[in-house]
């Protein structure tokens, strides 16, 4: 049986997104803040994104307030500063918003996994985790997340980033998306 959460990146957020928020449905900015990171999560902060949600009238929108050097390098852009759909990555970044919705909407953690099939001949498998985060204890404000490679080694996504064309993906395969509303965490 596979595990809800494959990466260890993402587990380890997940952690500390259930201890911020343990007398609460959702921590606050502060509750997740630097002053509360444990040692674990730090080598991963380069991984991480953080998105405002934005409401109107057309629908529920996601500026990146932050987004982690490493996580930027491997989609070949920042995002800090800009809106989830002004990314250009083949289309994945619809599934990224379906996801972060599906997030604002249930206030529950939401996890996929993704497989891109790209011009380049790879299939990239990513699971993307997303927490979220409410100062009023019941609005989702932001969405707290990390998205990892889990089906290439360290080294083989070093080859590969340099020669993607993130405008040129082929196809975006669901292979899940889960509401976590129990996952409970082994000590």
């Amino acid at each position: 049986m596979r595990l809800v959460l494959a990466s260890r990146r993402n587990a380890t957020l997940y952690a500390h997104w259930v201890t911020a928020s343990l007398r609460k449905a959702m921590p606050t900015s502060r509750d997740i803040g630097p002053s509360t990171l444990s040692p674990e999560l730090v080598p991963d902060l380069p991984y991480i994104y953080i998105a405002r949600v934005m409401r109107d009238e057309l629908g529920t929108w996601f500026k990146f307030r932050l987004m982690g050097s490493d996580l930027g390098n491997r989609l070949q852009q920042d995002g800090t500063g800009r809106m989830l759909l002004d990314l250009q990555i083949g289309g994945w970044e619809e599934e990224w918003r379906r996801n972060l919705v599906q997030t604002v909407q249930m206030k529950l953690p939401v996890v996929d996994e993704s497989i891109i099939k790209t011009e380049a001949g790879y299939d990239l498998d990513i699971e993307h985790l997303a927490l979220p985060i409410s100062e009023d204890g019941t609005t989702v404000d932001q969405v707290f997340g990390s998205i990892d490679f889990i089906g290439q080694t360290e080294a083989d996504l070093k080859k590969m980033i340099p020669q993607l064309d993130w405008t040129k993906i082929t196809s975006v395969e669901l292979a899940k998306r889960i509401i976590i509303s129990n996952l409970r965490l082994q000590v």
